[in-house]
């Protein structure tokens, strides 16, 4: 495994960590409306790197689509809202926590969630190339992707 260094951060790719997007980040996108934003407490975020880009993919509860990967019930991280992390500034130093099991069940399906963001991106590309198609549609607009195009 080689590192993925971002001005001094070293992220060893292939390993997911968790992470909080910082204000920096929610600064910089401030009108982006398809991203998760919480007033009182952030969104924990698992990071992963495809294709040489560094994602976070946020955790959610009730999910209810097919582009995510359910842990306990309807929770799990959910693909439409991820987003990419092109500034190391983008990530908080603070650590967030999940359940134990949720933990667990993650590490077990690295593999498997590592393969289903990769297909989800390679979906959302091609429904980029082909915009005027309806059944692109719903997954151009709802995606917090579509933000980060220019590095798609």
């Amino acid at each position: 495994m080689y590192p993925l260094q971002m001005q001094g951060v070293f992220l060893w790719r292939r390993v997911m960590l968790l992470k909080i997007l910082s204000e920096n980040f929610y600064s910089t996108y401030a009108n982006c409306t398809e991203l998760l934003k919480k007033e009182n407490r952030p969104y924990a975020c698992l990071t992963l790197e495809v294709d040489g880009l560094l994602f976070a993919i946020p955790f959610r509860h009730h999910i209810r689509h097919p582009y995510a990967f359910h842990t306990i019930g309807e929770a799990g991280i959910d693909f439409t809202k991820a987003v990419v992390i092109s500034n190391p500034d983008y990530l908080s130093a603070d650590a967030p926590t999940i359940d134990s099991k949720e933990f667990a069940i993650l590490k077990r399906n690295e593999n498997k969630i590592r393969y289903d963001f990769s297909k989800y991106i390679r979906q959302y590309k091609r429904a980029m190339k082909h915009r005027d198609n309806p059944r692109n549609a719903s997954i151009l607009k709802y995606s917090s992707l579509q933000y980060f195009e220019d590095f798609l």
